[in-house]
């Protein structure tokens, strides 16, 4: 288990705090893939370089898939972190100066992240055939495979078939390796359409499979799933077994890599990309609150990532010398 799940944990800018304490619990569950990311955005500012040298080189006890999404404002369309840039290759070119700076850190890189979520790329006033998109991917997609870093595709939320097949008419996924979704099972609400509506939920099995008929030969990963402890009816934190059960159903996904979101809370003080707490669910996502106390699905993560010897090498080890 310890080979294929993972978890996702964003890290705000210069929060050296937040990473030391990350890192202590990852050690902690035993966790060997960690999905994190690098804002080209926040790249741009004022020691955003150092920052993120600092980051991946604590980082380096895990093997990192690497999200890079936020165009700096001053590249981009509307001047908006999620408008393309007005010169496309210039992702791309970022993707290689992550390679030359960081590429001992990090396994795989993630082109983008939801970009059919439009608080993530702008499609709707950018964008509406995703065209920009797919040429900007393809061209970052061609300069990792030169320099040698598998690429996953960001993952889709909502999972849809038909958003790759368009990728795919669009010719963005001829140098992809991965493809990659996002599904939160029982995290639906009308008025919420950015997590899994609960219609076009059938289970781990079928959302995969619908994926992977579009997908070529590619494997498909979920880089996000997981479950709010928090009751919007109640307002109150109540669904800790509900989370540990979508841990375990989670584990089960018949994908080649499931990263769990998230391991600690957002901090109450910070704004979410919907806005400062527009969705209570955005703060209660963690394994452990932002207040430091581990709920229960920790544990059920920890027991998941144990290493656990073979029946045979346990018999050999205790048969007499």
């Amino acid at each position: 288990m310890r080979n294929r799940l993972g978890i996702c944990q964003w890290f705000h800018y210069q929060d050296y705090a937040s990473v030391e304490r990350a890192v202590e619990l990852l050690h902690d569950l035993n966790v060997r893939h960690l999905r994190t990311g690098v804002s080209w955005a926040d790249f741009h500012r004022p020691g955003g370089a150092e920052w993120y040298e600092w980051q991946m080189r604590q980082l380096a006890d895990f093997e990192v898939l690497l999200s890079v999404w936020h165009t700096p404002p001053s590249l981009a369309e509307g001047r908006c972190c999620s408008g393309p840039p007005r010169r496309l290759a210039d992702y791309a070119d970022f993707i290689g100066q992550l390679t030359r700076d960081y590429g001992d850190f990090f396994s795989h890189l993630e082109l983008w992240n939801e970009p059919n979520n439009r608080y993530k790329w702008g499609f709707d006033r950018f964008d509406p055939e995703w065209a920009k998109f797919a040429e900007m991917i393809r061209l970052a997609a061609a300069k990792a495979q030169q320099d040698g870093v598998p690429t996953v595709l960001g993952g889709m939320c909502p999972a849809d078939p038909q958003w790759i097949a368009l990728m795919d008419r669009h010719q963005a996924l001829h140098n992809l390796d991965i493809i990659a979704i996002h599904a939160f099972p029982e995290m639906w609400w009308d008025d919420q359409p950015n997590w899994e509506w609960y219609t076009h939920w059938r289970g781990w099995k079928h959302k995969i499979e619908k994926v992977a008929a579009e997908a070529g030969e590619r494997p498909i990963w979920v880089t996000e799933t997981g479950l709010a402890t928090w009751d919007l009816e109640a307002h109150r934190e109540d669904r800790y077994e509900l989370q540990v059960v979508k841990l375990r159903e989670a584990a089960l996904a018949p994908a080649e890599r499931v990263y769990w979101y998230s391991l600690i809370d957002l901090d109450p003080a910070r704004e979410a990309i919907e806005g400062f707490h527009v969705d209570e669910n955005e703060y209660h996502m963690g394994l452990v609150s932002w207040e430091g106390v581990k709920k229960p699905a920790y544990d059920v993560m920890k027991e998941l990532l144990a290493e656990k010897r073979s029946r045979s090498s346990r018999c050999a080890a205790a048969a007499p010398s």
